[in-house]
Formats: C-alpha cells, sequence, structure tokens
C-alpha cells in the first residue's frame, strides 16, 4: 500500500481483480470445508413443557396459603430440588440415555452434560418452561415428560411439607405464648390481691374515705368537747347540792389559817400539810409551829365526832332523787365520751390507713401499667398467632385437598417434529459469508503489503514528484503483447 494514497471504488475493483486468486482460492477452500462440517453435525430436538402457577380465586380469598412463597423463589427451589444428582441418574438409567457411558457408572461429567440440555426458564411472572433438548425426538418428549412429573410430584411434596412445618412451628409459639400469657395473669392477679387498696381504681375511693372519716372526726371531737362542757356542768351542780346539804366546821384556834384551809375532812389534810412546811422553815418550840399543832388536835376531835353523823348524811344524800339523776347524767356522759374517744382513734388509724393507700397509688400505678402492658402485647400476640395457627392448620388441609396454590400444565410437552437447531441451509449459508468475509480479509492484506506503483497518482503520492512524461501502453497487433 502506497503511503497516503486514498482508494476510490475504482481501485478498489481493479485491486479485487488483480488478486482474484487470493480471493477464490481461500474462498474454495473454506467453503468445502463448511460443506464437509455442515454435514457432520448431527441434528437436535427439543420437547418442551410449559406450566403456570394458579390458585383458586375463592380459597385464595378464604385464607392465605401457609406454603406460598415468592413465585420465582418457589420456581427455583422445586427445580433445584428436582434436577437432584440421584433423580438424573434415574432417568439415565431408565431411559439408557448417552450409550458412550459405562453402563454400570454414571459419571459427573454425564450429570452435567444432562443438565446442560435441560431447558428451566420463567417467560412471566407466573409461567415457566421445563424441557430436553436430544439428537433423538422420542429421547427429548421422554425427558421432557419425566421431567414435567418429577415437577408436579416435588411441588406438590414441597407445598405439603411447608404446610405441615409452618403448622408445627405456630402450635409450638401457641402453646408458649399461652404459657407466658398465663405467667402473667397470675403475676396481675397475685399484684392486685397483694396491693389491695393501693390501686389506682381505688384512689377515688380511698380519697373518699379520708375526707369521710376526717368530716366524721370533727363530728365525734366537737362531740366529746360537748359532753365535757355538760359534764363539768353537773359535776359543780353535784358539788354544790352536796355542800349545800353538808355540816359547815369552824377551825378553832386556826385563826387567819383555818378560815383560808375551808371545811370538811380537807381541813384536816390541809392543816397537816401546813403543819409540815412550818417544821421545813420553823423549830418545834416556834409559837406558829405550837399552835399548828393545837389546831391539827382540834380537827381531829371534830373528825371523829362526826363520823357517824357524817355515815347518816352520806346516806341520805345518796338518796336524793336529784343527785341520783345528776350522776346517772355524768355516768352516761363518761361513756359517751369513752366511746367517742375510741372511735375517733379507731377513726383516725383508718384515715393513715387510707392515707398511706393515696401516697402508694401512683407508685402502684406506674409498677400496674408494666405489668398490664406486657399481658396485653402478650395477649394482642396471642390473639395474632391463634388467628394464623387456625389459618395455618386451614392452608395444610388445603394443601392435602390440593386446593391451595398448584402448578399446572398449560402446554404438555410434545414429540418434536423438526430440529430445534437451525437448518443446514442456514448454516451452510453463514459458513459461505464467513468464508468469504476471510478471502477479501487476506486480499487485503495483501494489497495492504504491496508498494507497487501503477499509476501516474500512486507515482504522485507515493513520490511526490510530478510526472513529465508517461510511455503508454503499447501492443502490437501480431503478438497482442504490450511493448
Amino acid at each position: 500500500m502506497i503511503p497516503g494514497k486514498t482508494y476510490t471504488p475504482q481501485d478498489v475493483i481493479e485491486a479485487a481483480w488483480r488478486l482474484r486468486a487470493w480471493i477464490a482460492v481461500p474462498f474454495m477452500i473454506l467453503a468445502l470445508a463448511t460443506l464437509a462440517v455442515v454435514m457432520s453435525l448431527s441434528r437436535s430436538y427439543q420437547s418442551v413443557a410449559t406450566l403456570q402457577v394458579v390458585t383458586d380465586p375463592a380459597t385464595d380469598a378464604y385464607v392465605r396459603t401457609a406454603a406460598r412463597t415468592q413465585v420465582a423463589d418457589r420456581i427455583s427451589s422445586i427445580g433445584q430440588a428436582t434436577l437432584t444428582r440421584s433423580r438424573l441418574e434415574a432417568i439415565i438409567r431408565d431411559l439408557d440415555l448417552y450409550p458412550e457411558r459405562q453402563p454400570s457408572t454414571v459419571t459427573e461429567n454425564v450429570i452435567e452434560r444432562m443438565r446442560s440440555e435441560i431447558t428451566f426458564k420463567s417467560t412471566d411472572r407466573d409461567v415457566f418452561v421445563l424441557g430436553f433438548t436430544a439428537n433423538d425426538p422420542q429421547v427429548a418428549f421422554a425427558v421432557a415428560t419425566r421431567l414435567t412429573s418429577l415437577f408436579l410430584e416435588e411441588n406438590a411434596r414441597d407445598r405439603g411439607q411447608r404446610a405441615d412445618a409452618t403448622t408445627l412451628f405456630l402450635d409450638s409459639q401457641v402453646a408458649d405464648v399461652r404459657r407466658k400469657l398465663d405467667e402473667q395473669e397470675q403475676q396481675l392477679e397475685a399484684y392486685r390481691a397483694k396491693y389491695a387498696g393501693e390501686l389506682p381504681s381505688q384512689l377515688a375511693f380511698s380519697v373518699q374515705e379520708v375526707n369521710n372519716s376526717q368530716n366524721t372526726v370533727r363530728t365525734l371531737l366537737e362531740a366529746v368537747s360537748r359532753d365535757q362542757d355538760q359534764k363539768l356542768l353537773l359535776q359543780r351542780q353535784l358539788e354544790a347540792a352536796q355542800a349545800s346539804s353538808a355540816p359547815v366546821l369552824t377551825g378553832v384556834g386556826l385563826g387567819a389559817t383555818a378560815g383560808q384551809l375551808g371545811g370538811g375532812a380537807s381541813q384536816l389534810d390541809i392543816a397537816r400539810a401546813s403543819l409540815k412546811d412550818l417544821e421545813l422553815r420553823l423549830t418545834p418550840e416556834h409559837p406558829d409551829v405550837q399552835r399548828m399543832k393545837r389546831v391539827i388536835a382540834t380537827l381531829e376531835r371534830q373528825e371523829s365526832g362526826r363520823d357517824n353523823g357524817a355515815a347518816a348524811n352520806s346516806a341520805a344524800r345518796q338518796r336524793d332523787p336529784r343527785l341520783v339523776e345528776v350522776r346517772g347524767q355524768i355516768e352516761n356522759l363518761d361513756r359517751r365520751i369513752a366511746g367517742n374517744q375510741e372511735e375517733v382513734r379507731r377513726l383516725r388509724a383508718r384515715i393513715d390507713d387510707y392515707t398511706r393507700r393515696v401516697t402508694a397509688a401512683p407508685r402502684r400505678e406506674s409498677e400496674l401499667a408494666t405489668l398490664s402492658r406486657d399481658y396485653e402485647d402478650t395477649k394482642k400476640l396471642y390473639s395474632s398467632l391463634t388467628a394464623k395457627q387456625q389459618e395455618a392448620s386451614m392452608a395444610a388441609s388445603l394443601e392435602r385437598k390440593d386446593l391451595g396454590e398448584r402448578f399446572r400444565v398449560i402446554a404438555q410437552a410434545q414429540l418434536p417434529e423438526k430440529a430445534s437447531s437451525q437448518s443446514r441451509t442456514s448454516q451452510l449459508i453463514i459458513g459461505l459469508l464467513v468464508a468469504l468475509g476471510v478471502s477479501l480479509s487476506l486480499a487485503a492484506a495483501v494489497e495492504y503489503r504491496d508498494s507497487s506503483m501503477r499509476t501516474e497518482n500512486d507515482i504522485a503520492v507515493g513520490l511526490r514528484l510530478p510526472v513529465l512524461a508517461a510511455i503508454p501502453d503499447l501492443q502490437s497487433p501480431m503478438s497482442g503483447r504490450s511493448r
């Protein structure tokens, strides 16, 4: 090829004519080789079955099938379980596939070869094809039919196992949650029994009891105060009545001191107390001490002489109706005061107890809220699991009756009537086109390496010199050869 030369279509045609031998000879060789290869190739036949995932709409609306998963995952999982080595070996032996293998063994290479000849793919969301390719149409049909049957059997078995496994799992979960729910119920009952009266639901009652008890205590204290005042009044009336009916004793020789001591037996006691006081401050010979001793002696004589008359006067006073009535009223008041005071003590203890309950209510509310929240969560979980358990049980029953999600064959595998691979004519045409391309490429390579100059333009481009003269191609009329 001359550097810098631009080929025109005319140049290309002239080069192809000049290199026609480089094009024709390789083309013929490659064409013959293509023909030989095409004629030696064997034909392959493919038999395919089409399956679809179907579900009964009424059943699907009633219960969700426990064995349901994503369709693509289901197909892939069942396909892997169907195309196991043991099942493929059984098909190879039963149908006597691959006669070139050893009769007693099936090598891994044979298994891999069979897997490569199996067609298993999805064509739509819930539709997929399953087929087999072989040199014999009868073999392709038999293997495709066998694979379809295995696939349907594996699907039915897989659905049943999934449904049963789901049911067993939910049964165990429901039992565990039920035990937990019973334990929490017992904890709640024990808590309510232990802290009865301190629960949040009883707070209003406790507050009302405190208020009622406080009001009752105030009423009782007012009654006790009134009764004590009345008792004091009655005691004064009794003392006045007793004083008006008692004899008056004169403190002879007592002087100012005897007048201050008053009358009755109390004068003797007071005189004795005064003597003790004087003896502490004065000597025994002091005139005041001697005078107080004489007053005491006089009072003692009066006391002893008065005992008989006092007894008679006391009996008379005891029989006085007015005094008996007053004493009865005082005794009634004492009993009523004691009863009211006892009731006040009881009510104050009750107030303290209910006040403690009111104070403990917020803490009990927090603890009870935690227990109740855990119980409600467990109860909701139990309800949910129970519903799922019922659905799983129904789904398992449907799967056993083949009413759940299943695979349906919408196109059975057929005996192939023509080869699935390309026809020999198309293969031969492709081979010839390849041979022509190789031949043209070889001629182009020869032209690329040829730097001969054949025209004035080649000289001008290759040497970059002007052409001064050109010798025409002269031919002899006799010989037809150029000179």
